[in-house]
């Protein structure tokens, strides 16, 4: 069913450029007639990670691997035969991991792994038969999943899990009767989940639930009447959600909310008027802002920064001029910069940088030379040292590249693949959190199709080395000060292993937890006032900060 084909660089047998101390390793999981396996969706867990590939024999299962061959393999057929239960939305909570899968039996429903196979198991039938509930739109909320489902007597509504049959329940038929509401965009921010639904009277807005079906509640009636706002893109800066929606007179725009109606309004009117300012699905936070593409109908779709004020909401540089708009797109933050993708009207779409400055705001390098040619860099992910991301080096050859920022450190990773063969096809969720500090991905770098692939930098870094940069303004901790219960909440850094660790006055530990997700609940358990200290540590980069307990 699968065989392991280790890479070595300095191998001369397959063309492979040297470039120690990079070590590929590929997983042939599929060798049937179809050869590609596909790999996705790769999670953490109980220091194993699984993720959903095929295989001609089973179809898309849940596979689960500890990085070495013996250890790579598929972890249950759920749905027996060559249908595959297409398992998808994996989400971790508290160490287990919540998925959609479906069987001959029950349908689409909500499935959980511990990453054993007897520990992966129907949840529950929510909607009994063959039907399936559809689970969707996951979140980890409390300890506790919520997501939307199906039942067939209450329509699509919003329903909780704590991993049991009996602790997975309907939270609120929103919209009563078979109709649905539709909960989507659920997002955990300041103690609260917020989600966009429809009550069947207002249309979509923004909701609030702190677990209760009481709880349970409108936020604010956006567009008025059965007009809908459809808050979208929610997205959290300390204890106020951010979030694009749409009113008739002002289009989408950038809205914020403290959770309350009266602290739900707009932030700026981007593009004045009725027209919407078109920001983009991608909202990310540097330095304590907030860096997404919008238009305000003059220069087109460019990078806007905002510090959550009108008037600290502003275009950051029209990188193409004119009215085109540069189109920026996949934003990471590496080394105390922002990197995304942008097109100039002269390079074509190439790597750029900004330190959030206009001055600051560049191309690092026109890496698929010539006027109009565009790399088309995408799907970047840090990995120790470099930032890795996928481009066109020319032509239809799609090449793995590193950079450290430079256009001189900006280079083709080996191996190098044969032009037009193309590589690293598929779905691209690049997955850091493993136990071996590997980098794994999907790619198809040989005959053995778009397959499962390892790559592990063998460097020996100095102890307290600083591989993905991570400095005062990368995370937030908020409220502070605090009554021992705050939350911790990253830039979108990348990291494989995180931790987070508290220290009273003496100097003496008090709380230690493993840190997985960009935010995270901190209960401290009724601390005696005073001044503590917080320790973030994500690979080998440390910082501290101030936390004062009333």
């Amino acid at each position: 069913m699968k065989k392991l084909f280790l890479l070595s660089l300095l191998a001369s047998s397959l063309s492979l450029q040297a470039q120690p101390p990079l070590v590929f390793t590929g997983y042939d999981l599929n060798t049937g007639v179809s050869k590609n396996s596909n790999p996705q969706s790769f999670k953490a867990v109980n220091g194993k990670f699984v993720f959903s590939a095929y295989t001609d024999a089973e179809g898309y299962e849940l596979w689960v691997s500890d990085g070495t061959s013996a250890g790579t393999q598929l972890l249950k057929d759920i749905f027996t035969g060559t249908n595959g239960s297409s398992p998808y939305s994996l989400t971790d909570v508290n160490g287990k991991i919540f998925f959609s899968a479906s069987d001959a039996a029950n349908g689409t429903e909500l499935w959980v792994t511990d990453g054993t196979s007897a520990g992966t198991q129907l949840v529950k039938d929510i909607r009994s038969g063959v039907g399936g509930s559809f689970p969707s739109y996951f979140c980890a909320y409390n300890g506790k999943l919520y997501f939307s489902a199906n039942d067939a007597t209450n329509g699509a509504e919003l329903w909780v899990s704590d991993g049991t049959s009996a602790g997975t329940q309907l939270l609120k038929d929103i919209r009563a009767g078979a109709n649905s509401s539709n909960p989507y965009m659920l997002y955990a921010c300041n103690g609260k989940l917020f989600f966009n639904c429809n009550d069947g009277t207002t249309g979509y807005e923004l909701w609030i639930t702190d677990g209760t079906s009481a709880g349970t509640t409108q936020v604010k009636d956006i567009a008025s009447g059965i007009n809908s706002g459809d808050p979208r893109n929610l997205f959290a800066n300390g204890s106020t959600l951010y979030f694009r929606a749409a009113t008739a007179t002002e289009g989408y725009e950038l809205w914020s909310s403290d959770g309350t109606t009266s602290g739900t309004q707009m932030v700026k009117d981007i593009n004045p008027g009725a027209n919407s300012g078109y920001i983009t699905d991608e909202m990310v936070l540097f330095n304590g802002k907030m860096y997404f593409a919008a238009n305000d109908g003059t220069n087109g779709q460019e990078l806007w920064v905002s510090d959550g004020t009108s008037t600290g909401t502003q275009l950051l540089k029209d990188i193409y001029p004119g009215a085109n708009g540069s189109s920026p797109a996949y934003f990471i933050v590496y080394n105390n910069k922002l990197y995304f993708r942008a097109n100039d009207g002269t390079n074509g779409f190439e790597l750029w940088s900004t330190d959030g400055t206009t001055a600051g705001t560049a191309m690092v390098k026109d890496i698929f030379a010539g006027a109009g040619n565009s790399s088309n860099p995408r799907y970047p992910v840090v990995y120790k040292k470099f930032l890795y991301f996928i481009a066109v080096a020319s032509g239809t050859d799609v090449q793995l590249y590193q950079t450290d920022g430079t256009a001189a450190g900006t280079k083709i990773v080996a191996p190098p693949i044969a032009p037009n063969a193309a590589p690293l096809q598929g779905n691209y969720e690049y997955y850091m959190n493993v136990p071996d500090s590997t980098l794994y991905f999907s790619a198809n770098w040989t005959s053995t199709g778009n397959e499962l692939w390892a790559m592990k930098d063998t460097t020996t870094y100095p102890t307290g080395s600083v591989h993905a940069l991570i400095n005062q303004n990368a995370y937030v901790i908020y409220p502070n000060p605090n009554n021992g219960s705050f939350t911790l909440q990253l830039d979108n850094t990348n990291f494989k292993k995180g931790s987070v660790t508290v220290y009273d006055i003496l100097g003496r530990e008090i709380y230690q937890s493993q840190v997985s997700n960009r935010q995270s609940q901190i209960d401290l358990h009724n601390p005696a006032k005073g001044v503590y200290m917080v320790k973030v540590q994500l690979d080998d980069a440390i910082s501290t900060k101030q936390l004062t307990v009333e």
